[in-house]
């Protein structure tokens, strides 16, 4: 069974569908990816809002023309989710940035580098964030569900407190949404291999 395709989506104001880095883009990952083009900020966060639960890989301008900037716009995804990996471009990698909007990105997890346009970075890059995805637990259970099918509806979880259930399929969203379920789901499953492999050793 065939992978299900991920999303790439470029966000900058200065390019447009028929730029070169775009057809590029959309020539090297064709088979494996969904290129979708965004001039404005504003737009590209709707429909990462609309795909969140699906995988994804954001390659932003640090710097536009409008009030938005690249790192507001990974600041205000961050308050979303961690899941989503970021590639920036900038014209001279991160120097035209402030010393405090580099410390920001630091801070924030999954951020990746490239000078604008520079077309085998980024191919290189969502190739790096591609082999990510085969260790991260989330996008494991993506594959597993798509190659077992019957398990979508099984029970995965149940809350203590509220006695609801969620099915495997479920816990994917949660996961992927960074919701307070899938953050818990996640935390008691990474307890739960700690302690597997330490017990393992005595």
């Amino acid at each position: 069974m065939e992978d299900k395709k991920f999303h790439i989506i470029i966000v900058d104001d200065t390019m447009g569908e028929k730029d070169p880095f775009v057809v590029e883009l959309k020539l090297c990952f064709k088979k494996e990816a969904i290129i979708t083009y965004f001039a404005k900020v504003e737009d590209a966060l709707a429909f990462v809002d609309e795909h969140m639960s699906e995988r994804m890989v954001i390659i932003m301008d640090c710097r536009f023309g409008s009030v938005w900037q690249g790192v507001d716009a990974v600041k205000e995804l961050r308050k979303k989710t961690s899941l989503i990996y970021v590639i920036m471009m900038s014209a001279n990698n991160v120097n035209q940035l402030s010393s405090q909007d580099i410390m920001s990105l630091i801070n924030m997890d999954s951020i990746f580098f490239i000078k604008n346009t520079d077309i085998e970075g980024a191919r290189e890059k969502i190739e790096t964030i591609r082999n990510l995805w085969n260790v991260r637990f989330d996008c494991v259970l993506e594959q597993w569900l798509l190659r077992h099918p019957e398990d979508n509806n099984k029970e995965a979880f149940s809350e203590a407190s509220t006695g609801k259930s969620y099915t495997w399929a479920d816990i994917l969203v949660e996961l992927r949404l960074q919701t307070p379920v899938g953050k818990s789901f996640e935390k008691m499953l990474n307890e739960y291999y700690i302690y597997q492999l330490t017990h393992s050793k005595k």
